[in-house]
């Protein structure tokens, strides 16, 4: 699958600085800045009501891999979530927006 961009009316992911959960957002506005593409403006929907949101920047979601030379890569994810050569869990970061997931 080749990689989205992100246009405006889009439905995307944000994740919520309140309890850290994914609202529903739409893309509002795109920032045009060459050095972070992936950056947007979002109308969040809220239970409570909408959000404003611009320069919102884009994460994956992905694990951080962390130094290829750890000498404890057998640890990574149990019960650690983190590990002092770089590698983090995968989890959504607060303040991000990400592609809702297909199901």
């Amino acid at each position: 699958m080749s990689e989205q961009t992100p246009s405006v009316g889009r439905i995307v992911h944000y994740v919520s600085h309140d309890d850290k959960e994914c609202r529903a957002a739409i893309v509002t506005e795109l920032t045009g800045d060459p050095d972070h593409p992936k950056h947007v403006g979002l109308a969040v929907l809220n239970p409570t009501g909408p959000d404003f949101h611009r320069t919102v920047p884009h994460h994956d979601g992905a694990e951080t891999a962390g130094s290829p030379d750890c000498p404890d890569v057998g640890a990574h994810g149990s019960p650690f979530r983190y590990c002092a050569c770089g590698w983090a869990e995968a989890s959504p970061v607060v303040g991000t927006w990400h592609w809702p997931e297909r199901v």
